[in-house]
């Protein structure tokens, strides 16, 4: 078990959803502690709601072990002889290969997208399903912009 102070910024090492407020603390997160139970051990921090709560301290990390977990798991997400990268100065960009060789390459130069197409039928879909994860409203788009339309209507007509 870590031992954390007050003050200190960690960084969430898992989610924590909770039956009645959703989730209330999000992995990779970072988080200041406000207090220690003395009893428990509990850290306080406030969630993402804002409201402040305590949590066991194995669901954080101080940011320097999470920095160091999380370019581990980058690292072994590659099979052996794949090209890795390994970071980048000025316009060049440094691959390492399964044998541990380093090798330099320009930087390829990223072309944006001048316009997306997306269909209307993907776009409600996804503003729909939007809305019931994050907003919990179980309803579609049309059904809210509706809404919208006839309390609009209520204002600008008095």
């Amino acid at each position: 078990m870590a031992k954390f102070t007050a003050g200190q910024t960690v960084v969430a090492s898992k989610d924590f959803n909770s039956n009645h407020y959703g989730r209330i603390i999000t992995k990779g997160k970072r988080y200041v502690i406000y207090s220690i139970g003395q009893t428990t051990g509990r850290i306080g921090v406030r969630d993402d709601g804002g409201a402040k709560r305590f949590f066991s301290p194995d669901q954080f990390m101080s940011v320097d072990a999470y920095s160091i977990k999380e370019a581990q798991e980058r690292l072994n997400r590659f099979e052996p002889g794949e090209i890795v990268p390994v970071g980048s100065f000025c316009d060049h960009l440094f691959l390492r290969d399964g044998h541990g060789i380093i090798h330099v390459q320009p930087k390829p130069k990223r072309k944006t997208p001048r316009s997306i197409k997306i269909d209307p039928a993907d776009a409600k879909a996804a503003l729909t399903k939007m809305l019931k994860d994050v907003y919990g409203i179980d309803a579609t788009v049309e059904q809210v912009i509706g809404a919208m339309d006839k309390s609009l209507e209520l204002v600008l007509g008095a």
